[in-house]
């Protein structure tokens, strides 16, 4: 101890800087350096602290030079520490790295060391404490040493490769794919792994694109020698130095074999009938897709091009369900597979679904489609079907659809085109009788027809499933000097171009199919919930279709719509078919009855439309008449129609009813109904129909 004192009395010789001893670059590193460090002696009295030690403690020099160790950092602390400082003081170095135990170094990994100072003489006269935060290093050592123990581990294969195309890194997965251990891949060139084919094919291509900047990811299909296959997905980035500048290829690959399997399978099943083992009808929609693109790039010259779609829809199927039950019912349609499957060598053959079967035929067996078809509905017909002792007499009808130059001179037909072509044909045969066929041609009218009524009732479900409907509203203007004008709510379908279709193209098909009650229902609905917000001085008339006047349910609903709106009830009449009336009379006399308790107009649509009209008209309260528009027609001009209208407003006045005249296209017209004592006039000489936002403005 006796040559540590002498180190501390030279230490003491300089009272203004015990570190005065030491030379200048030693004492400038110790103050300015940025680990806190400290000196003291071997009487554990501080002689020494720098910048960096006092600004993170918070101390001042003065309060801590000639200080003890024990004074200033607290005796237990001191004890803890006494066994690593007495060793220091023997010479021994000390490092350790612990977490902190004071306020200040709470949370904080410190590495602690303590460097044992020699004086000139060799004696140790101090010892320097150096203090320094590695909690951040630690952290990143511990992510660094995680990240590497996951990609040694992990099953996803992963590798770096260099743009020169040799490994630079590889975990255990992916050289174990390829026979080798991760140390044994490791500066390979890719094509020395896997094989100079897939290198060309596929490894070269893929990773040029990402040395030039891009994320790649594709599968591929791996086939091993003993017949086993495997697929995997790849994920391919740049990998940059610290410069940015792209060195290589950083690749993830992932087995997705079970997947794939179970996903070829799943798409197999997709494309397959479950029962006969034909194809599905998504199947043949790519067949037929397929087709389609081929006409298009060929323009259908050649035989090789031409496509036949025969639509087959069994005649007497639901005899057998019914008679005989499912279970036949499903023996009879695979019957039918296995013949179409014997008469349609090489024929792409589906079932679409119930009894409706599906053949496309191409080339120069397209040409004998007719021909098939007739003998497939005779071979139906003679070998008919047996079942527990019972024979069933099968038949068909056929539809069939050619994909020909003709018709690809309008438009590019679509899958479901042709689909509908065929299906139209095929109703069209059922219509006749069945067991026949029909061909679609471009222009027969008599399948355009119903194709187009179709496409309309679609037009109309669409709508009605959408919202795609839009109120419009036309003026009825008043010419008497006495009747207010009206305006009357047409409707629309809006497509989903944005294109309004008018009403002529849909309605005929809602009636058919017995939709316009639905119809209704949304115009009468949509009509008071608009004309509660529009002007008061808004007069309104609205149509009711037959199938609604006759409806005792929409009755219902309509007076119950009525009454939720009181306040509307003067401004709005209800325009009712005269053929509408007398079809459904005593249910039409009940609504009207009701209608006009509710101070609502009743107006008779269509009047002298061909019916007896003044015997009936006797058997309605009404508001008005209008005429329709066939007795208008060239009024101005002709006088056995001025005599008729004349008639029509005689017989009104008398019964206190005002006369509405449609179809007014010009000032003649309407002077001339005038003067026949017509009391509103409507048509495009009055104003043309128009959206209700730009007709029927908001309440002022």
């Amino acid at each position: 101890m006796a040559s540590n004192r002498n180190a501390v009395d030279l230490l003491n010789g300089y009272p203004a800087d015990p570190l005065a001893f030491l030379n200048d670059a030693f004492r400038t590193a110790f103050y300015t350096s940025p680990v806190r460090s400290l000196f003291y002696d071997s009487d554990y009295v501080i002689r020494g602290i720098n910048d960096a030690f006092l600004a993170h403690e918070g101390f001042d020099r003065a309060e801590v030079l000639g200080r003890t160790m024990a004074s200033v950092f607290g005796e237990a602390l001191f004890e803890y520490r006494k066994p690593a400082l007495e060793a220091a003081l023997a010479g021994e170095r000390q490092c350790f790295v612990e977490w902190g135990m004071r306020r200040s170094t709470r949370d904080l990994l410190i590495r602690l060391t303590l460097e044992p100072i020699r004086s000139e003489d060799g004696l140790i006269c101090g010892i320097l404490l150096l203090m320094e935060d590695t909690t951040t290093l630690y952290e990143l050592e511990t992510r660094v040493s995680m990240h590497e123990e996951v990609v040694r581990q992990s099953s996803e294969a992963m590798a770096v490769v260099s743009t020169d195309f040799r490994i630079l890194m590889s975990n255990r997965a992916n050289a174990e794919t390829w026979g080798l251990t991760a140390q044994e891949i490791i500066g390979r060139h890719v094509r020395d792994v896997i094989g100079e084919e897939n290198f060309r094919n596929r490894a070269e291509p893929n990773l040029s694109r990402v040395f030039a900047g891009e994320r790649v990811e594709y599968d591929f299909r791996l086939e091993a020698e003993d017949g086993s296959v495997a697929f995997y997905e790849l994920t391919c980035v740049p990998f940059r130095g610290e410069d940015g500048v792209i060195t290589g290829a950083a690749i993830t690959r992932r087995d997705v074999t079970k997947a794939a399997l179970m996903r070829e399978e799943l798409e197999r099943r997709a494309r397959q009938d479950t029962l006969t083992g034909l194809a599905n009808r998504y199947a043949l929609e790519e067949e037929l897709q397929a087709r389609i693109a081929k006409c298009a790039r060929t323009g259908c010259e050649t035989d090789a091009c031409l496509s036949a779609f025969m639509l087959v829809d069994l005649d007497g199927f639901k005899v057998v369900n019914d008679l005989a039950g499912h279970s036949a019912g499903d023996a009879l349609l695979k019957q039918v597979a296995g013949l179409l499957r014997s008469m349609s060598s090489g024929a792409h053959i589906a079932r679409l679904g119930g009894d409706e079967f599906a053949i496309v035929l191409s080339g120069a067996a397209a040409r004998a489609g007719e021909l098939l078809a007739d003998r497939i509905i005779a071979t139906l017909e003679t070998t008919g079907f047996d079942w527990e002792g019972a024979r069933y007499a099968i038949r068909a009808s056929i539809g069939l659809a050619y994909l020909d130059k003709d018709v690809f001179e309008t438009a590019m037909p679509t899958v479901y085109d042709v689909i509908n072509w065929a299906d139209r044909a095929c109703r069209l045969a059922k219509e006749k009788g069945g067991s026949r066929i029909s061909v679609y041609h471009p222009g027969d009218t008599e399948i355009q027809a119903r194709f187009e009524e179709v496409g309309n009732l679609r037009i109309v479900q669409d709508a009605l499933a959408n919202g795609r409907f839009e109120l419009y509203a036309m003026p009825i203007a008043a010419i008497d000097g006495v009747s207010g004008s009206y305006h009357e709510v047409l409707l629309r379908v809006i497509g989903p171009d944005g294109r309004a279709f008018p009403p002529g193209a849909f309605i005929a098909a809602a009636e058919r199919h017995q939709m316009m009650t639905r119809v209704d229902r949304w115009v009468v609905r949509h009509v008071l919930e608009r004309m509660a917000e529009a002007d008061d001085r808004v007069f309104l008339t609205v149509n009711l279709s037959g199938q609604s006047v006759g409806d005792s349910e929409f009755r219902d609903f309509l007076l119950a719509e009525l009454d939720r709106h009181p306040t509307l009830h003067g401004r709005l009449a209800f325009e009712i078919t005269e053929t509408s009336a007398v079809r459904s009379m005593e249910t039409a006399q009940d609504l009207i009855a009701a209608l006009k308790s509710r101070d609502c107009g009743i107006i008779l649509d269509d009047f002298g439309s061909g019916l007896s009209s003044f015997g009936y008209l006797r058997h309605f309260d009404v508001d008005m008449l209008k005429i329709d528009g066939n007795i208008i027609g060239d009024v101005a001009n002709d006088p056995v129609q001025q005599t008729i209208v004349a008639g029509i407003v005689a017989v009104a006045a008398a019964m206190q009813v005002r006369v509405v005249a449609e179809f007014v296209e010009d000032a003649r017209t309407l002077e001339t109904l005038q003067d026949l004592g017509v009391s509103l006039v409507q048509g495009y000489h009055v104003g043309k129909p128009a959206p209700w936002d730009m007709v029927i403005g908001p309440r002022a």
